[in-house]
């Protein structure tokens, strides 16, 4: 498909759009998949620093632009929609220099034997054990996703250049229920529910219902207003315990 370098308004590709510059890179082995990525990010706005589609991998591989972009001043973080890998050392070498300072964020298809033999018709790849990649990702210190709506995510979050800078994170909700789901998937993924100093729990002890959750996730109950939330996050930020905030809101009768 080719590759497109936004900042200086080059588009050598056979997407009909030009993305706004931004500080992502998108590298994808799959065309269509990155002409759909494109496609809903010029739509919300979202800027890359560079996209580039790699196919067979024939001659440039993910280990070359992986090192191009770790000393590319525009790209602060890479996506990458991965089949296989051509050179395994050379990757592993690269993703570990870029993501020491900068993210990368990796969908990986081919669990499964029958992914992998439709990766195989596909692009010519061969996708080797899962496991084996999923302990290289782990080792390089990139991250794995397992949906497309997930690399969606995360390029609205990276995109939006305001990143937690650690992994102790507070949870804001009105519904107890999805805050404890919350905090099982802060687990999951390798963060950490912040523990919410006494100064904070002070302060919200003086602005919420005696009720309220008095922990982290910090429950503000079903009738929260606008008010409400805004009084907590603003605690929160200034919580040195805690490195970012997840809000959640969930519609409902008493907060309309």
């Amino acid at each position: 498909m080719g590759f497109i370098r936004p900042y200086i308004s080059l588009n050598a590709s056979f997407f009909n759009k030009t993305p706004e510059p931004g500080q992502i890179a998108f590298i994808s082995q799959s065309g269509a998949l990155g002409s759909s990525i494109l496609d809903w990010a010029v739509t919300r706005h979202i800027g890359f620093s560079m996209f580039a589609s790699l196919g067979s991998m024939l001659d440039i591989d993910f280990g070359d632009l992986i090192d191009f972009l770790g000393q590319d001043p525009y790209t602060k973080s890479i996506l990458l929609y991965m089949e296989s890998v051509v050179n395994a050392r050379k990757f592993m070498s690269a993703a570990r220099g870029f993501a020491r300072n900068k993210p990368i964020i990796i969908i990986k298809p081919g669990k499964f034997e029958t992914a992998a033999k439709a990766a195989k018709s596909h692009t010519g790849a061969l996708v080797g054990s899962f496991e084996v990649y999923r302990a290289a990702f782990r080792r390089a210190g990139a991250v794995r996703v397992d949906e497309i709506k997930e690399l969606f995510n995360c390029a609205s979050v990276l995109d939006s250049r305001r990143l937690p800078v650690g992994l102790n994170l507070a949870v804001i909700t009105n519904a107890g229920g999805l805050g404890v789901i919350t905090a099982d998937a802060i687990e999951e993924y390798g963060a950490k529910l912040a523990t919410l100093s006494d100064k904070t729990i002070d302060e919200l002890d003086g602005v919420l219902p005696s009720y309220w959750s008095r922990g982290n996730p910090i429950d503000i109950l079903g009738d929260a207003d606008i008010r409400r939330y805004t009084t907590a996050l603003r605690l929160c930020l200034k919580d040195r315990n805690i490195d970012g905030v997840i809000i959640i809101y969930t519609p409902q009768g008493a907060a309309e």
